[in-house]
C-alpha cells in the first residue's frame, strides 16, 4: 500500500507545454496562428477547467468562421465537448454535426473520424445506444489502421465501455482488451491508464476484486507516470472503493483519503464528493457514525453547489452563444446596408448614360429589393427560432432549479430523521441510565436497612444520586438534540409561559415526544405518582382547551 504514495505527486510543477502555449500566443502576429493556438489550448483544458476550454474555443471560432474551415470545425468540436461535460447532450450534438460536415468537406477524414467517435460518445449519454454503437463503427471504418492506432485503441475502448454498460462482459473484455494490445504496442501509457480502468470496472461489475484492484493499481501506476493527476483521481478512489468492499476499511479510508487531499489541489468537485460519498460509506460500516453522517452531509452541499454551478455555465454559455450570433446578424445588415448604399451611389453616377440603361438599371434594383425583402423575412423567422429556443432553454433552467429545490427539500427530509433517529436513541440512553440509577437508590435503600452501615453515609450516597437527576449534563446535550428537530420549541413555550419551572420545561418537551410514563418519570427520576401530580399542576399553568389532552397540546404547540 505505502508503495504507492511515490505516485501522488504535488502539482507545483506546471505543464511546459502549456507555458510554451501561452509563450507562442503573446509573439503570434497573423489570426491564422493565434487561431491555431486558441484551439490548442481549449484541447488542453477540456477536461481540467471547461470553463477556460469554452473561452478559447470561442475565440478560436470568431478568427476562423470565415477564413479557415478545419480550425473552425475543431473550435466547434471544442464547445460540443464542453457542453457534453455539462450534461448538454443535444447541444454538443448539434456542434459536433456542424464539425462533421466541415471537416467532410475538408476531406480531412483523420479529424472526421474523431468527430464520429465524439458523436458516438454523447448518443451513448444521452441513452441512444443504438446510435452511439453505429457511430462508433463509423468511426472505425474511417480511421487508417497505419496512421490512426491511438485512436482505433480508442473507439475499442469505447465500444467496450458500451458494452459494459449493457452488461454483455464478454464483449467488453473483447474489446477493452483489443484496445489494450494496441496501446501496449504503441507504448502509450496515457492510453494503458485509461483501459485497465476500463477493465477493473469490468471485474468490479463481476464482484472480482482482487482482479479489479490489480487493474485499477496498473492505472493509477500509469497515470501518474504521464502526470495525468486528474485521473490519477479516480484510480485511488477506484482503489479505495474496491478495498471497502473486499472488508478491508483502513486500506479504503488510505486511498480514499489520497484521492480527496488530491482532488482538492485540483478543485476536482465531482472527484471531491465521490470521496466524500467513499468515506462516508467506510465510516458507516465501521460504526463512527458521526463522521459518516459529517462526510454525507459534505455530499449534500456539493450535490446542491454542483448542480447551481452546472446550470449558471450552461446558461452563461448559451448566452454567450445567442449574443454572438445576435452580432453576426447585426453585422450582417450592416454590410447590406452599406452595399444598397453603394449601388445607389453608382446608379446615380451612371444615371447619365441613357434612359435604357437606367430602365434595365431600375428593374435590377427592383428585383433585388424583392430578395432582400425575403432575406429580411428569413432573417426575421430565424430570429423568431433563436428566441423560442431561448425560451425553452429558461424553461430547461427553471425545471432545473424546481429539481434542485426538490433535492434539497428532500435532504432536509433525510437530515431531519436522522436528528429524529438520534434524539430518540439519546432519550433511550438517558431512560436506561436512570433506570440503573433508581435501580441503584431502592437496593442502597434497601441496604441501609439490613446492615449496620452508618445510616448517614447511605443517605448521602442516594442524595448525590438524587443529585444526578437534576444536573445531568447528557440532559444539556439532550436539549441541544431536541432543538434540532423541533425547532424554537422551548423558546415559544417559555415565551409564552414564563412562570414555568425548569423541571415543568422538561416535562413539556419529554411529553412532547409522546413518550411513556414510566419512561417520562425514569428520565425525571420521580414515581408515576409524583409524575401525575406534575402533570396536573402543569396543566392548570398552561390551561389548555378542556377537551385537549396535555400531550395533544404540546405536540400541537
Amino acid at each position: 500500500m505505502l508503495s504507492l504514495l511515490v505516485f501522488v505527486k504535488t502539482l507545483a510543477s506546471q505543464e511546459p507545454n502549456l507555458v510554451g502555449l501561452h509563450a507562442n500566443l503573446k509573439s503570434a502576429k497573423s489570426d491564422r496562428q493565434k487561431t491555431r493556438i486558441y484551439n490548442a489550448l481549449s484541447q488542453y483544458y477540456a477536461d481540467v477547467s471547461p470553463d477556460s476550454s469554452f473561452l478559447y474555443a470561442k475565440k478560436a471560432l470568431d478568427r476562423s468562421i470565415f477564413n479557415d474551415p478545419v480550425q473552425a470545425a475543431l473550435a466547434q468540436r471544442s464547445i460540443g465537448h464542453v457542453f457534453y461535460l455539462q450534461g448538454a447532450y443535444d447541444q454538443a450534438i448539434k456542434y459536433f454535426y456542424d464539425a462533421l460536415k466541415a471537416f467532410e468537406k475538408a476531406r480531412n477524414v483523420g479529424e472526421e473520424a474523431r468527430t464520429l467517435l465524439a458523436l458516438g460518445l454523447a448518443y451513448e449519454m444521452s441513452k441512444s445506444n443504438n446510435k452511439a454503437l453505429i457511430y462508433f463503427k463509423k468511426a472505425l471504418s474511417k480511421f487508417s489502421v497505419d496512421e490512426h492506432q491511438a485512436s482505433i485503441a480508442e473507439t475499442f475502448a469505447s465500444i467496450g465501455h458500451y458494452f459494459e454498460k449493457k452488461s454483455d462482459y464478454d464483449s467488453a473484455f473483447f474489446y477493452q482488451k483489443a484496445a489494450l494490445d494496441l496501446y501496449q504496442a504503441l507504448n502509450d501509457p496515457r492510453g494503458l491508464a485509461f483501459v485497465n480502468g476500463n477493465i477493473g470496472s469490468i471485474y468490479e461489475d463481476l464482484s472480482q476484486y482482487r482482479l479489479a484492484h490489480e487493474y485499477f493499481y496498473k492505472a493509477a501506476k500509469y497515470d501518474s507516470v504521464t502526470g495525468n493527476y486528474a485521473a490519477l483521481v479516480v484510480s485511488l478512489n477506484d482503489i479505495g472503493d474496491i478495498f471497502r468492499k473486499r472488508q478491508s476499511y483502513d486500506s479504503g479510508l488510505f486511498f480514499t483519503k489520497k484521492a480527496l487531499v488530491l482532488a482538492k489541489e485540483m478543485d476536482l468537485t465531482y472527484q471531491i464528493r465521490s470521496a466524500f460519498r467513499d468515506l462516508s460509506k467506510s465510516y458507516n460500516l465501521l460504526g463512527d457514525l458521526s463522521k459518516a453522517y459529517a462526510y454525507q452531509d459534505s455530499v449534500y452541499e456539493l450535490q446542491e453547489s454542483l448542480f447551481s454551478g452546472q446550470i449558471a455555465n450552461q446558461i452563461a454559455n448559451f448566452e454567450t452563444l445567442y449574443e454572438t450570433q445576435e452580432k453576426d446578424n447585426e453585422i450582417a445588415i450592416l454590410e447590406s446596408k452599406q452595399r444598397a448604399e453603394k449601388q445607389v451611389s453608382n446608379f446615380l453616377l451612371f444615371g447619365a448614360i441613357g434612359l435604357a440603361i437606367f430602365t434595365i438599371l431600375l428593374l435590377y434594383q427592383e428585383r433585388k429589393s424583392r430578395r432582400k425583402e425575403n432575406l429580411a423575412h428569413k432573417a426575421s423567422k430565424a430570429l423568431d427560432v433563436e428566441k423560442l429556443k431561448n425560451i425553452e432553454l429558461q424553461q430547461k433552467a427553471l425545471e432545473t432549479a424546481l429539481e434542485n429545490k426538490r433535492l434539497k427539500e428532500e435532504q432536509f427530509h433525510h437530515e431531519l430523521e436522522a436528528r429524529s433517529q438520534d434524539l430518540t436513541t439519546k432519550t433511550l440512553h438517558i431512560i436506561q441510565k436512570n433506570r440503573l440509577l433508581n435501580d441503584l437508590r431502592m437496593q442502597l435503600k434497601s441496604l441501609e436497612k439490613e446492615t449496620r452501615l452508618k445510616k448517614s453515609a447511605l443517605t448521602k450516597l442516594c442524595g448525590s444520586i438524587d443529585q444526578s437527576f437534576q444536573f445531568d449534563k447528557e440532559w444539556e446535550e439532550f436539549q441541544r438534540r431536541f432543538d434540532q428537530v423541533h425547532v424554537d420549541f422551548l423558546d415559544r413555550i417559555q415565551q409564552k409561559y414564563p412562570n414555568l419551572t425548569p423541571t415543568e420545561i422538561k416535562l413539556c418537551s419529554l411529553t412532547r415526544l409522546r413518550l411513556a410514563s414510566k419512561d417520562i418519570a425514569a428520565i425525571m427520576g420521580v414515581t408515576t405518582d409524583s409524575l401525575r401530580i406534575s402533570r396536573y399542576r402543569l396543566r392548570k399553568k398552561i390551561n389548555p382547551r378542556s377537551e385537549q389532552k396535555l400531550k395533544d397540546f404540546l405536540v400541537d404547540f
